[in-house]
């Protein structure tokens, strides 16, 4: 395995009693190949744990002090910093849509007894792939299991590093290459690796490339995103700041045996006021980035934390596989937002339970899985989010932003705080799917209401008015019902996405707590914030799977055939030229090119 070590010269000032850099590229610090181990036992060939084996897995992970040293927080410029009052993009009221709901499933999971559980997940055709501290699920869409609950490390074969079973799971589902990604970190050897597997085929119950990289440092709370030219991580390595990577995406699709990684030192880290950060990568939904474009990063300042002004920071990584020695790092821009506030106190007790003294942790130093970005074309978005309090008294608000770009630079089109009642809300995840529409799903808690997991968004009228409202009516997908008192840690993360199948679902993964108050179950639902569209065009070729246009005779037959869902039995006027929308008296309304469900 070869490794290069590259020393970077970085400029500093100093001001206002904080650090800044020159915003001039860097070059990596280390440059290495992972080693390629094989090919995988099919997944669902994988022996499925017992519950003995599940106990074990929890009190193993229960015990892990991981990140203890973490709790105690420093706001060094609180006394200068914004707002002085509310949150200034406070939405304190819900606003309804005329748009219907639909919540299509909502299962339970699998239960952990692991702090944190980091529920994480993703979506396919085909699939919903869901993993947690420290195993792996794998779903059909309508809920059946089709491999596990199985040890997560099963999947890494004899990979060095697949002893240890770490945790910190990643699912993602590579969209444009049909493919699937399973990142592990593994922390129990004299060296730690992040740990990938990458699948042979687009079925995830089938073998997997198994991959390590001997990151040199803790890769603690990786973060990885898919970009055209790589997969991109960061990490939480506050100390070291080696925290910036990107792996080789082409070779490790083809299941080539020597894939390069790229490690930066980020220069331009936020101050982290516990020890803790991660600048997480951007994730690209749809199709991708022009071709040449840098991976994202994003990353906030809290004037309370960092002075200056409450931003948003953008990153560039520019990778260059044939010299990788001549990729480099940038933070691209600092984009002033309304002000923010994320002080929570000093400690991890930040959000209220009913009924206990044992306060939860909000998480409130960093973007929250995962940011995403999407190319439309003529524009490009990114949507991601972070948790603030709303009104200093530990109120926990989700603060979500829309960044967009037409030509140039990023800016920010619209941007908002939801809490709209006094119960805190944090832990979210946030997309935009092809309609137009934004889905935000989180965790609710206060004094008065037991943690569950809710879900709101933003319709695609809303969302042409740029208002920062969501105002898609909050629905339930779990009401708890009890407290957690064994430990602060909560989720760590959540994860919501966007099905590729209609581009327009979504599905999201989040946890609560049981009797015991203390193990929790894991959850996934699929939503939708309006009637499902299903393209019908009689000129295209019939006998599809539904992601392409197919002709058919109403709406009803075009329901099934696309999704094997039949979602309300009408008829419809017969099809003509160019294709047409629907109502549910089966009237044209539009010449658009979509059947739309009413």
């Amino acid at each position: 395995m070869k490794a290069i070590f590259i020393t970077s010269v970085i400029f500093l000032f100093f001001s206002n009693g904080f650090v800044l850099a020159q915003d001039q590229p860097v070059g990596p610090t280390l440059i290495k190949t992972g080693t390629y181990h094989g090919l995988s036992q099919p997944l669902r060939d994988l022996p499925v744990m017992s519950q003995q084996e599940q106990e074990a897995m929890w009190k193993k992970n229960k015990e892990n002090p991981n990140n203890e040293g973490l709790q105690f927080r420093e706001y060094p410029f609180s006394a200068t910093a914004l707002p002085k009052g509310p949150d200034p993009v406070w939405q304190k009221t819900a606003t309804f849509s005329d748009e219907t709901r639909t919540t299509q499933l909502n299962y339970n999971g699998s239960q952990i007894g692991s702090n944190p559980p980091d529920p994480c997940g993703d979506v396919g055709p085909n699939h919903y792939f869901h993993a947690y501290n420290a195993a792996y699920v794998i779903y059909d869409k309508a809920g059946n299991i089709l491999a596990g609950p199985t040890d997560l490390n099963l999947i890494f074969g004899n990979v060095a590093g697949s002893n240890c079973n770490s945790g910190d799971p990643i699912i993602l589902y590579d969209e444009q290459a049909d493919r699937w990604v399973v990142i592990e970190f593994s922390l129990c050897n004299a060296n730690d690796y992040v740990l990938v597997a990458v699948s042979q085929t687009s079925d995830p119950t089938g073998a997997f490339y198994q991959y390590s990289f001997d990151t040199d440092e803790v890769p603690d709370y990786e973060k990885v995103g898919v970009w055209r030219d790589g997969y991109y991580m960061a990490t939480n390595t506050s100390g070291t700041g080696h925290d910036i990577y990107v792996m080789e995406r082409s070779v490790m699709l083809a299941g080539g045996a020597s894939p390069d990684l790229v490690r930066f030192d980020n220069p331009w880290r936020p101050i982290s006021i516990d020890g803790f950060m991660c600048v997480p990568p951007v994730d690209n939904d749809g199709t991708f980035a022009p071709s040449g474009s840098p991976g994202l990063f994003i990353a906030f300042n809290d004037d309370a934390i960092g002075g200056g002004s409450d931003q948003i920071w953008i990153y560039e990584l520019l990778v260059n596989w044939v010299y990788p020695a001549n990729s480099s790092f940038t933070r691209s821009q600092m984009i002033n937002v309304a002000a923010f506030n994320s002080n929570f106190g000093l400690t991890w007790d930040n959000i209220a339970q009913p009924n206990t003294s044992q306060e939860l942790d909000a998480v409130p130093a960093v973007i929250m899985n995962a940011p995403q970005y999407r190319n439309f074309g003529t524009y490009q978005t990114i949507v991601c989010c972070h948790t603030v309090d709303v009104d200093n008294t530990d109120h926990a608000g989700i603060r979500w932003y829309e960044l967009r770009r037409t030509n140039g630079n990023w800016s920010i089109r619209q941007q908002g705080t939801y809490a709209p009642d006094a119960h805190s809300r944090w832990m979210a995840s946030i997309r935009l799917n092809n309609f137009n529409e934004i889905g935000l799903g989180y965790s609710i808690s206060s004094s008065t209401v037991y943690p569950g997991i809710r879900y709101c968004g933003q319709d695609a009228d809303e969302y042409a008015l740029a208002s920062g409202v969501m105002n898609v009516a909050e629905t339930t997908i779990v009401t708890g019902a009890y407290s957690q008192t064994g430990s602060r840690r909560w989720g760590d993360y959540s994860s919501l996405n966007v099905d590729p199948k209609d581009d327009q679902s979504f599905w999201y993964t989040n946890m609560h707590v049981l009797s015991d108050n203390a193990t929790k179950q894991t959850v996934i639902a699929s939503f939708r914030l309006s009637p499902l569209v299903i393209y019908v065009d009689k000129t295209a070729a019939a006998g599809g799977d539904g992601t392409a246009a197919h002709p058919f005779n109403n709406v009803t037959e075009a329901v099934n055939h696309a999704t094997n869902e039949t979602i309300i039995s009408i008829k419809a006027n017969t099809y003509d030229e160019p294709p047409v929308l629907f109502d549910i008296k089966g009237m044209v309304k539009a010449t658009n090119g979509s059947a739309i469900i009413k």
